[in-house]
């Protein structure tokens, strides 16, 4: 697959099979972890699949144990299958493993260098990750409770009059959600310029893949080959990707400011931080609104759909999240924030969703700084450390059947031992977990309570009355997504439609 690639890196091999070599005489006397044997100077090129790599690292998880290493043209890789080592590693040894790999599509040649995500551990990073941790704070997101449950309501009447669309209006919700507390802008219809944008934006991280999608991602310096060159085709990305990646930084954070010189802006975490930072960081709060703006979108739309897809297919799940939420609500509003501690069956449906759909399968590598060792293994200074995020959230050894959607397995009380909570996977590890996890969930918890407490959701029917056959199968990428279900969604109650519209209008 690879052979094209390697005739025009041929004058370069040498120096990266030297600098392997040089490597190799350096190490201690302590072994490097098993994986799949390297082929010489190219290494493990060809045992990386370009798809789910995820699962082949689980694979040779089976085989090799839960640290594995390989590398590609001298590039070590260290896989961790284990939620234990990767705490062990990730999160106790965080000084060392706080750095990212050089992610060549992702960060030169379509453009995230600005992310904090994609950053490299230092006192930039750091001080934005203050920025957001500051604004994203538990006492700070409870102000946001009644936007999100004014959108809530706003996606159930778009279901009440649009059923059989029901993943345009979620993703719609999830747009508004996050824009509103990114940039203070509701996206209040599907012809909202700010979909498409969002839309054009978030394909530019499917784009970008996950790390080692690419071959520029194994051989970086590939990516400065003219691309009148044999194989400088390695490089292209879909036309328009770092247009639309520059049209999503810009147009958002220019309307905020535009708006701020106006006296016309709302409040939200751009008008906070240009406020804070008094104009001297403009840069730090444009890529920090942005990433808002994206993670809170795509991945929290990928545990949505796979909560709305997971409660369609498994309609007694669904009618128990339904009766705790009639026992605490009854039948004349619909839930709020101050209901959720008294629905432990939605959290544990939420939990359940997260752990499923794994919508990061394995998050954004790490970097380990130092030469480090563990459980008798060498791990080379430099070396990319992969946290395989879907193989944990997918161990049976953690997670009996974790093939089957079981809400079960988080239950607490009488004599119970409930499972891993996958929350301590899903979000990463370290000083570089996710912090936005809290408003991800809120987005989450307010959109599946609202509908299920209005519809009842169940895979649609032929013309013959039949059940037609339900793919639950995900396009995997970067964030992972099911395949969209036919789907029935049809009100609970003879005074749904009612309630519906009464919340809108109260609202409004």
């Amino acid at each position: 697959m690879y052979a094209t690639y390697v005739a025009p890196a041929a004058v370069f091999l040498a120096l990266y099979y030297f600098t392997f070599k040089r490597r190799s005489s350096n190490a201690k006397k302590l072994p490097l972890p098993p994986g799949p044997k390297p082929l010489p100077i190219i290494g493990n090129v060809y045992d990386v699949p370009r798809e789910a790599s995820w699962k082949q690292f689980k694979v040779w998880g089976d085989k090799y144990g839960d640290v594995i290493y390989f590398h590609t043209f001298g590039r070590p890789v260290v896989v961790l299958n284990s939620a234990d080592i990767a705490h062990e590693l990730l999160d106790k040894r965080s000084a060392l493993y706080s750095y990212r790999p050089q992610m060549a599509m992702a960060n030169e040649v379509i453009g995230w260098k600005f992310s904090l995500t994609s950053m490299d551990y230092s006192e930039k990073s750091k001080r934005q990750r203050r920025y957001m941790q500051s604004y994203l704070q538990k006492s700070r997101l409870a102000e946001c409770y009644p936007m999100q449950l004014k959108e809530a309501h706003i996606l159930l009447d778009e279901l009440l009059n649009d059923p059989s669309d029901w993943k345009k209006h979620l993703q719609r919700m999830a747009a508004s959600v996050t824009m509103s507390v990114a940039y203070g802008h509701q996206v209040k219809s599907m012809d909202d310029p700010f979909i498409t944008l969002a839309e054009k934006g978030v394909a530019t991280i499917v784009a970008a893949g996950a790390v080692g999608t690419h071959i520029v991602d194994l051989i970086p310096w590939l990516r400065f080959i003219p691309s009148w060159l044999p194989g400088g085709g390695l490089k292209r990305v879909p036309p328009g990707t770092r247009e639309n990646l520059q049209n999503f930084l810009h147009i958002p954070f220019d309307r905020v400011k535009k708006q701020m010189a106006e006296g016309k802006a709302l409040p939200c975490y751009a008008t906070a931080l240009l406020e804070e930072t008094k104009g001297e960081d403009d840069e730090g709060v444009l890529g920090t609104a942005a990433l808002i703006y994206s993670g809170g979108f795509d991945t929290t739309m990928s545990s949505m759909e796979t909560a709305f897809t997971m409660l369609a297919v498994n309609p007694i799940v669904q009618a128990r999240a339904q009766a705790e939420m009639d026992i605490v609500v009854g039948k004349e509003r619909f839930p709020t924030f101050a209901d959720r501690d008294q629905m432990p069956y939605m959290r544990c449906v939420i939990s359940e969703a997260i752990r499923y759909g794994s919508a990061t399968p394995v998050g954004v590598p790490h970097r380990v700084l130092e030469d480090d060792y563990y459980n008798g293994y060498y791990i080379p200074a430099g070396s990319t450390i992969i946290a395989n995020q879907w193989g944990m959230l997918h161990d049976s050894r953690v997670y009996p059947d974790p093939e089957t959607f079981n809400p079960d397995r988080f239950l607490e009380g009488q004599g119970r031992t409930p499972q891993q909570d996958p929350r301590s996977v899903a979000f990463g590890f370290g000083r570089r977990i996710c912090p936005g996890k809290e408003m991800a969930e809120n987005i989450i918890w307010s959109t599946i309570t609202s509908i299920f407490y209005a519809f009842k959701v169940a895979p649609a029917r032929d013309e013959d009355g039949n059940e037609i056959p339900v793919d639950l199968e995900y396009m995997e990428n970067s964030v992972r997504h099911l395949k969209p279900l036919k789907c029935m969604v049809t009100p609970r109650r003879a005074n749904s439609a009612a309630l519906i519209r009464q919340a809108v209008d109260m609202d409004s």
